[in-house]
């Protein structure tokens, strides 16, 4: 994986490091089949320390609970941020079978309808809490 850390400084020390064996080994074939087919503001240098650096995904999951992502829209673009949960009382799940009972349960699930009067592209987020993070109260 490709991570940068966005203060700059400071990069991973284990496998896939800048001085890791892996580098060692692989660094010109990662520079020549990855980095250079970069767009050119993407490109990064595998020597500096300017908090870009790569790292084994199984070490990325062993060492970070949380990722956090950024996306950056076109400035026409415009934005609507509806908030829900599910509780006791509307967590209607899927059915498990067709039957009145089921399908009432299911509706109450919390529901939005998005209705576009033009062609639109529409970015659609859900997002949890994570099982580490404490729950509000």
């Amino acid at each position: 994986m490709r991570l940068r850390n966005p203060w700059g400084k400071s990069e991973w020390l284990g496998a896939w490091s800048g001085e890791s064996a892996e580098m060692k080994k692989y660094g010109k074939v990662i520079e020549d089949k990855y980095i250079q087919t970069l767009p050119p503001d993407e490109q990064f240098n595998l020597e500096e320390d300017d908090g870009t650096f790569l790292m084994h995904y199984d070490d990325w999951k062993d060492n970070f609970s949380t990722l956090f992502l950024n996306l950056d829209f076109p400035e026409d673009w415009t934005g609507v941020r509806f908030k829900s949960k599910w509780t006791k009382s509307n967590s209607g799940g899927l059915p498990d079978k067709m039957s009145r009972e089921a399908l009432e349960r299911f509706g109450k699930n919390p529901q939005f309808l998005i209705k576009s009067t033009e062609d639109a592209e529409i970015m659609l987020s859900l997002t949890q809490i994570g099982g580490r993070l404490p729950v509000e109260g």
